[in-house]
């Protein structure tokens, strides 16, 4: 049962990755169709009320790389001392070196500019795909991947995908209300995420949990 469960998930996944090319192919020649996509979802987030945008300002600094570091570093070692080691380094690998560096490899093939039609707030860098959705999406999905080791299916974990679910999609927003993304950054980001993270956790199945040694 449980290896059946694997093989659709990763059949589920490979579809992912595939509409993750797809969807690279069109950001990299700059499709029209895709280009009228983020035109028209930038157009309606940027006329949102000016208080949500205030708050999305705010909130996409949670995104920030030295935030993620220190949210990382705090969530990482409360797992360390709370005696699962092994949780504190899949978490932080995901985070820190998966999510990061993959996100950073893809952004230098693509090269995608940023957009400059509208800004509130100022980085550099390229555009595609979006390290903000990216990295949220893997720090995230790996606490949930640790939730559910631990407490399996019941409410506690429903209502905790539910809150990292809208954490991640106001992340996203955020980015295009800020100005600094298209909105295909931020689904690129999120479908590279989701990639990213189920290979690490296909490959940490017995390995995410308890101390660094196994007692003989």
């Amino acid at each position: 049962m449980k290896q059946r469960t694997w093989q659709r998930s990763d059949s589920l996944i490979l579809l992912i990755f595939i509409v993750w090319l797809g969807w690279t192919a069109a950001v990299w020649q700059r499709a029209p169709w895709l280009t009228h996509f983020d035109t028209t979802v930038a157009n309606f987030w940027h006329h949102s009320p000016q208080w949500f945008q205030h708050a999305m300002v705010a909130y996409t600094q949670f995104g920030n790389p030295h935030t993620i570091t220190i949210i990382t570093l705090i969530i990482g070692l409360a797992l360390w001392l709370g005696h699962n080691p092994r949780g504190a380094l899949f978490f932080w690998i995901n985070t820190w070196v998966i999510a990061g560096y993959g996100n950073y490899l893809i952004k230098q093939v693509i090269m995608r500019p940023r957009p400059t039609a509208w800004r509130l707030v100022q980085i550099g860098g390229y555009s595609y795909p979006s390290g903000h959705s990216t990295t949220t999406t893997v720090l995230i999905g790996s606490l949930l991947v640790l939730a559910f080791d631990y407490w399996h299916r019941n409410a506690l974990t429903g209502w905790l995908t539910a809150l990292g679910v809208t954490a991640i999609f106001l992340m996203m927003i955020s980015r295009v209300v800020v100005g600094v993304h298209y909105p295909s950054d931020t689904i690129g980001g999120l479908l590279l995420g989701s990639v990213l993270l189920y290979i690490s956790v296909r490959f940490s199945t017995h390995y995410r949990h308890g101390p660094l040694r196994r007692r003989s």
